[in-house]
């Protein structure tokens, strides 16, 4: 059977390889490549391919983001992820998500290739059987060939006119968690038909699923709010609900689908509530991404540091800011925090020299920020906040002499060590560049001073070991990604 491939490297030996081993595999697959995931994502769009394999590692659009967003549209690719052995927690991520396989770059073999892309193949026939038909055995509506072909003009609305559903009569979508039998399906089926008998008005609902999601499309010209309040009622407790804002049109079904999808998700972030309302979400403020990639950057700092409680501190504030996401931000905050345990995981296999474990994804913001503070204090423990004597010498000598002129060469010779020795031993055991940790450590004094007392800018500057003032601030916006008067303002 004939695929459709895209793949997806920033390595052009990789690529390459890759390209001649899916030809090898038949020469009727289609293949299309692209160096990185903003290219990829753009000719996805247009070639809608069967698989996709991706680097996980490439700049700009990473092999994550591009899965999330091709799935959120395209939820049927199969993705099979490219990775190196130090990037083994990206690929369990990945796996998590919804890829299908990983594969170690320093180990692609054809014949893996090729079992895969049989696999994938047979996958896809047994797929093209059993799609003949919009509506399965249990009168479960299958979106397989919606969400294949929503983008052709009209279809969305053919699509659901087909399925019983009115033009310009209000209607909602409620979403819950997928994967469910078919027992499970004809339950909600029967709901949905016993909501719309107990109903006084003219009422259509019906039940909907895809790969991840079970939708419930509620219609009526009555009381439409109180259908659906009826209608959660008897989900009772099934794992949460997703609700659409209301729509009139059989062509905003895509966009209410994906409200409603979305408002399940947000469930990521208080995983005590059992209903969320786009609407809602919708009616939030934005958060503010910059600042939280800028203070992501900040923590990571402190933890290649060792500056373990600061860390702490920093992070839980971080993950509280996190707590609040407006509807655009809800895929965006779930996927970010999971990197930051991604990032506080590799730190930890670093420093600890074994290879990733405990990898199961996390399905709340509240698990996020569990799992970076127990590994952080897993380090703490390991570390009991040490280096060598040497390097804990170092580091209390610029802990205490920071204001003044340091050097490497310096503090090597203060500690008894040749300074090619001691730059080795510093950046092993530390985590950072001598000069890189001294800067970052004199700016966190400065910051200090910026939000805790009202000095110029120019005396903070000496205060921390700069005599230049516009050198004190070139640096401080590129460490810190804001001016010293921009940090200085958001304490107001």
């Amino acid at each position: 059977m004939k695929l459709n491939v895209m793949v997806v490297d920033d390595e052009t030996p990789i690529c390459e390889w890759l390209i001649y081993c899916v030809r090898r595999s038949s020469e009727e697959h289609e293949i299309h490549s692209a160096p990185n995931g903003e290219e990829a994502f753009a000719l996805i769009q247009e070639y809608k391919p069967d698989v996709v394999f991706t680097d996980i590692r490439m700049p700009g659009m990473d092999g994550l983001e591009l899965m999330r967003r091709v799935l959120e549209i395209y939820p049927f690719t199969v993705f099979a992820i490219l990775t190196n052995y130090a990037e083994f927690s990206y690929a369990k991520q990945a796996l998590s998500l919804g890829a299908r396989e990983y594969f170690l770059k320093s180990e692609l073999r054809a014949s893996d290739i090729e079992n895969f892309l049989s696999l994938v193949e047979k996958s896809k026939e047994t797929i093209t059987a059993n799609k003949q038909q919009d509506v399965l055995p249990s009168g479960c509506i299958d979106l397989y060939n919606f969400y294949r072909d929503q983008e052709q003009p009209g279809y969305a609305e053919s699509f659901w006119a087909k399925q019983g559903m009115d033009e310009n009569v209000p209607y909602m979508m409620l979403c819950v968690p997928g994967g469910k039998s078919q027992e499970d399906w004809r339950r909600l089926v029967r709901l949905a038909q016993e909501l719309r008998e107990r109903s006084d008005e003219p009422m259509y609902a019906a039940v909907a699923s895809e790969k991840e999601h079970e939708y419930i499309v509620l219609q009526t010209n009555g009381a439409l709010r109180d259908q659906v309040q009826k209608m959660i009622g008897l989900l009772g407790a099934s794992g949460g609900v997703g609700v659409s804002t209301a729509a009139r049109l059989r062509q905003e079904t895509p966009r209410t689908l994906r409200e409603s999808a979305c408002a399940l998700s947000a469930l990521f972030f208080d995983p005590s509530g059992e209903t969320v309302y786009y609407e809602k979400l919708a009616c939030r403020a934005a958060l503010d991404r910059e600042e939280l990639r800028r203070q992501k950057r900040e923590i990571l700092g402190l933890l290649a540091r060792r500056q373990y409680d600061e860390t702490q501190k920093d992070l839980t504030a971080w993950f509280a800011d996190m707590a609040r996401p407006s509807a655009e931000d809800v895929t965006w905050g779930i996927d970010y925090s999971r990197r930051l345990v991604l990032a506080v995981e590799e730190r930890y296999y670093h420093e600890v020299d074994k290879p990733p474990q405990e990898m199961a994804i996390q399905t709340s913001l509240a698990q996020c920020r569990d799992r970076c503070l127990d590994l952080i204090r897993r380090l703490k423990s390991l570390h009991g906040g040490r280096c060598s004597p040497s390097i804990e010498t170092a580091l209390k000598y610029i802990h205490q002499h920071y204001q003044e002129s340091i050097s490497m060469v310096g503090v090597a010779k203060l500690v008894y060590r040749s300074p090619e020795y001691f730059s080795r031993q510093f950046k092993e055991e530390v985590g950072e560049n001598f000069s890189v940790y001294l800067t970052l450590y004199r700016l966190d004094r400065a910051k200090e001073l910026l939000l805790q007392t009202d000095l110029r800018v120019n005396e903070i500057a000496e205060r921390v070991g700069y005599t230049t003032p516009g050198y004190f601030s070139r640096l401080y916006r590129k460490y810190k990604g804001v001016t010293p008067e921009q940090e200085r303002g958001s304490k107001i």
